[in-house]
């Protein structure tokens, strides 16, 4: 630490000055020159190898048709295109479908499918209800052996502090000075 102490008093205040402007004067005379531009030197084709043909798809080969997007081509890719149609055609059929067969003209009708759905909510209350039953059941079962166990712990415990209090009570009783053998085992129980 005395050496770094010590380096920092020789530092004098006029030599960082100095090395200050040297570096600003060195940054403005160098970003601030006037660049002297020339022309880029000619360079001649590079030479194209006997197996350099670039394939270039024709007629059905072309996945991507010129669209007017990046590159003038589609951003898309086609064949997610094609897939997101069809699954929009089988949606929309779908729909129609489900509709043509909730709506209808006659009240018998519509009366006996709100009656068949009833019958579906009753057997889904009956099926959650039977869950509940079940999960209290399994409540009640843990909190009996949860219970159990706490009550031999504390028969346990019981236990332990008779064996102590009557090993306390010999070691107190066997000592020259038993008031100091009782805060001797006292301040041991902490």
């Amino acid at each position: 630490m005395s050496q770094v102490i010590s380096f920092f008093k020789r530092i004098r205040l006029s030599q960082v000055v100095t090395a200050f402007l040297a570096s600003v004067l060195l940054f403005f005379t160098q970003a601030c020159n006037a660049a002297s531009a020339t022309a880029p030197k000619s360079i001649s084709q590079p030479s194209v190898g006997p197996n350099s043909e670039t394939y270039v798809p024709k007629g059905d080969n072309i996945l991507n048709p010129a669209e007017g997007g990046m590159n003038n081509f589609s951003d898309r890719d086609p064949r997610a295109t094609s897939n997101a149609k069809a699954r929009a055609q089988f949606l929309k059929e779908n729909a129609a479908q489900e509709k043509a067969e909730k709506s209808t003209n006659n009240p018998a009708e519509a009366i006996r499918r709100v009656g068949s759905d009833i019958g579906g909510i009753g057997k889904n209350v009956q099926q959650k209800a039977e869950d509940v039953g079940n999960k209290a059941q399994g409540t009640a079962e843990d909190f009996t052996k949860g219970t159990k166990q706490g009550l031999k712990n504390i028969q346990g415990n019981v236990q332990d502090a008779g064996d102590y209090a009557k090993d306390t009570a010999q070691r107190t009783a066997g000592a020259s000075n038993p008031i100091d053998a009782a805060n001797k085992a006292f301040r041991d129980a902490d």
